[in-house]
């Protein structure tokens, strides 16, 4: 697999970010990322960080950004975006009490539907990021599919994470195929096997990563982004992922 196609999500990293930020994103460059996803700048000035990345020849694809900062915080939160070269915004989830109803899903729907419009008038494109919960039945239908009627394919993408997908009972497969065309970002961690799975690294897993690139790339992903929610040891099993993702074939269209 083409290796100019992954990123790392650096929350994967955050032991070692929140002692050392630019040292780990040296780690990271060193192990081989060419792109890394921000979830937080570790209170390290984000002209610092786009330095770094410069330096070390690393490409921000994209920072998760809270929801809030996004809505209070517009201008400033843009700003930072563009300053470290993202191509996305994402908001990365929701607290309960915004998403705890239908009517409510559809009122977050449209409140995306405008950052996404504030984002593209800036230069930037907008994105959501699942975990499990959006997977649940919702007064008939899942919070995903609700989120995903009512925003503006134009306006609001989706960052498809296929383990969570899986953990919440869909396949990460038939989603690629459902919403071909909104998945520009695909996160990528494996399932262990047994009746209380976890995440581990890609390729150490369950999961049938030769059909789930191959529809992500039919679906038109641009990035398959590494991130785990439980590493074990965070350096070594991002190295991992990256290795057997770099030992797959590059994920074609079927």
């Amino acid at each position: 697999m083409d290796k100019d196609r992954i990123a790392l999500q650096l929350y994967t990293v955050r032991d070692r970010t929140s002692q050392d930020f630019v040292g780990t994103l040296r780690q990271v460059s060193e192990i081989g990322y060419k792109a890394v996803e921000f979830a937080g700048y570790g209170g390290v000035p984000v002209e610092e960080l786009r330095r770094t990345l410069d330096e070390l020849g690393l490409r921000a694809v994209a920072a998760h950004t809270p929801f809030e900062q996004l809505t209070q915080k517009t201008d400033q939160t843009l700003e930072e975006l563009h300053l470290l070269g993202c191509e996305y915004a994402v908001v990365p989830a929701v607290r309960e009490d915004l998403r705890d109803s239908v009517e409510k899903v559809r009122a977050l729907a449209q409140e995306f539907n405008r950052i996404g419009q504030m984002c593209r008038a800036d230069g930037l494109a907008f994105a959501y990021h699942n975990h499990s919960f959006e997977f649940r039945q919702l007064d008939g239908a899942t919070m995903y599919e609700t989120l995903a009627a009512e925003t503006d394919p134009a306006l609001v993408q989706l960052e498809l994470d296929v383990y969570w997908a899986q953990y919440g009972g869909f396949d990460p497969i038939d989603l690629a195929i459902r919403y071909s065309g909104r998945l520009p970002l695909i996160h990528v961690k494996d399932m262990s096997a047994g009746d209380n799975p976890t995440d581990v690294p890609v390729g150490e897993g369950v999961l049938p990563w030769d059909r789930i690139l191959s529809a992500c790339a039919q679906a038109g992903a641009q990035w398959y982004i590494v991130e785990m929610d439980n590493p074990r040891d965070s350096i070594e099993d991002v190295r991992t992922s990256l290795r057997n993702l770099e030992a797959m074939p590059d994920p074609q269209p079927v």
